[in-house]
């Protein structure tokens, strides 16, 4: 399933009107919910052992514990949990305020910047504030906090699957977990901050005070100023392309589901199947396939490509688990989730299930090859952090299956210990937060040793901000004048 992140659960049911950006937790409240959470991820959670072992989660939650162990504002408390669920490394994994403390993060005023982190330092890509900073300049420091100091604790609060970085300073310049809005919750919400940065014309370091804006003026601004808005899901689910002059083919997945999950099975088929056929036709032997900002989908929709590349039956994942079945699930969270009908859970020798029935979940079905329209000829893949889940599980299996040369930088993860197919929710009892957990684990079939951090690409290629800004594509421009040398 695609990855959605960090979006902030707001349920309709009545609750009391009051001030809740002054709403104060007690220790007992929290802690109960504290220990809720805790006993809902060790019992439902796939991979809650993936990154920790038992004993350091246990060290972790008591130091949460002594954390909610003092009265605490609803904002701070949720803070808590966000720790929670970053320690797992599990982007499928989250936490989620709803009710009246949802919407008073739903209404929070965001910093009035859309930025590029890159080896925890921050740049300004657009500014939608009043002042006049420019396009590229660096933020040296905010209210006196260094940069890397913010970077380091953002990353104490949000994680990406496994425990590399790059993919969440990554996340942290796009729409989803973007630095404008993440920062305010991970730091305090204030009307205006001071900003020190160094002038990217000028290089002189220089501090101003910017106002903090709403998410509609944020919009409304960034629309005027720059003609679009910045999104990291796009429109277009892929795009094909020939260029002629050159003679090589250029693919871009931006994720691997077109209009949603229910779209038919030859939706993607039938579009690579156009899109070979013009490349044999056309005699092509060089193919860039495109998978930046992949926000993943369906695992099987990069198998139907991974056919044309290869000469031999795969099944792109051996095996999907869960912890347990109907029964075992309404006896541990009070809901049957009917995953015996639906998934035709066998048990295994180590307790957990295994899925039988592949009719929903393809990726379990073996891929035969496709002969007509099979490509031979050169295969570069484009990467970077905004690959995730099926985005991040498709590259591994292109660099598993074939001989293609990778350009870019590590991608947001493989599959990492759950992925999006089922989730539940666990609600608070005492406290206004709630966590998100995934069910089910796939083993995507790829090396071993490669599956706890994301595709690591051949060439490790990133755009800079003077690229970003001058809107030069230098991994592109990597991938078409150094790997497509022709000798004669």
């Amino acid at each position: 399933m695609a990855l959605i992140l960090c979006l902030l659960l707001l349920l309709t049911s009545a609750f009391p009107s009051f001030a809740q950006e002054s709403t104060i937790y007690q220790p007992d409240a929290m802690q109960k919910d504290l220990l809720k959470f805790k006993t809902a991820l060790i019992n439902t959670h796939p991979g809650i052992y993936e990154y920790q072992t038992p004993e350091e989660f246990e060290l972790f939650m008591n130091q949460l514990n002594l954390e909610a162990s003092k009265p605490l504002e609803a904002k701070t408390f949720y803070k808590i949990v966000l720790k929670l669920i970053a320690k797992i490394h599990d982007a499928h994994s989250g936490a989620h305020p709803y009710k009246a403390l949802g919407k008073v993060f739903k209404n929070q005023k965001r910093l009035p910047f859309q930025v590029f982190i890159k080896n925890q330092r921050i740049f300004i890509v657009r500014n939608m504030s009043n002042q006049s900073i420019p396009e590229g300049s660096e933020i040296i420091s905010i209210d006196a906090s260094l940069s890397n100091n913010i970077v380091s604790e953002m990353l104490k609060h949000y994680s990406a699957d496994g425990i590399s970085t790059s993919g969440m300073e990554h996340y942290l310049g796009v729409s989803y977990l973007s630095f404008s809005k993440t920062y305010p919750i991970v730091f305090e919400a204030k009307p205006t901050y001071q900003i020190t940065y160094k002038d990217y014309n000028t290089r002189e370091i220089v501090t101003k005070t910017v106002a903090s804006i709403s998410r509609a003026e944020y919009v409304e601004t960034e629309l005027k100023k720059y003609s679009s808005n910045s999104k990291k899901f796009k429109e277009k689910a892929f795009d094909f392309k020939i260029n002629e002059e050159e003679k090589y083919a250029y693919l871009q997945i931006t994720r691997f589901f077109k209009d949603s999950f229910q779209e038919p099975e030859s939706t993607y088929p039938d579009f690579y199947s156009t899109c070979f056929k013009e490349i044999e036709t056309k005699g092509i032997k060089y193919l860039i396939v495109d998978l930046r900002d992949n926000d993943g989908g369906k695992l099987s929709n990069a198998a139907h490509l991974l056919r044309y590349f290869v000469d031999k039956p795969f099944t792109p994942t051996n095996e999907i688990t869960t912890k347990g079945n109907d029964e075992y699930y309404l006896e541990t969270i009070g809901d049957t989730l009917s995953f015996n009908s639906d998934f035709g859970l066998e048990r295994k020798a180590n307790g957990d299930y295994k899925v039988t029935n592949s009719d929903y979940l393809t990726e379990l079905k073996v891929f035969e090859p496709i002969e007509k329209y099979g490509f031979d000829g050169k295969i570069i893949v484009l990467i970077d952090g905004g690959a995730s889940s099926a985005g991040g599980a498709g590259p591994a299996i292109l660099q598993e299956y074939t001989d293609a040369v990778f350009i870019g930088s590590e991608t947001f993860g493989t599959a990492g210990v759950g992925n999006g197919i089922n989730k539940t929710y666990i609600y608070g009892e005492y406290t206004e937060v709630a966590i998100s957990i995934p069910l089910m684990h796939s083993d995507i079939a790829i090396n071993e040793h490669l599956k706890r951090r994301g595709v690591l690409p051949d060439y490790e290629i990133t755009n800079s901000i003077h690229n970003i800004i001058n809107d030069r594509d230098v991994i592109l421009e990597f991938a078409v004048e150094k790997l497509f040398e022709k000798k004669d």
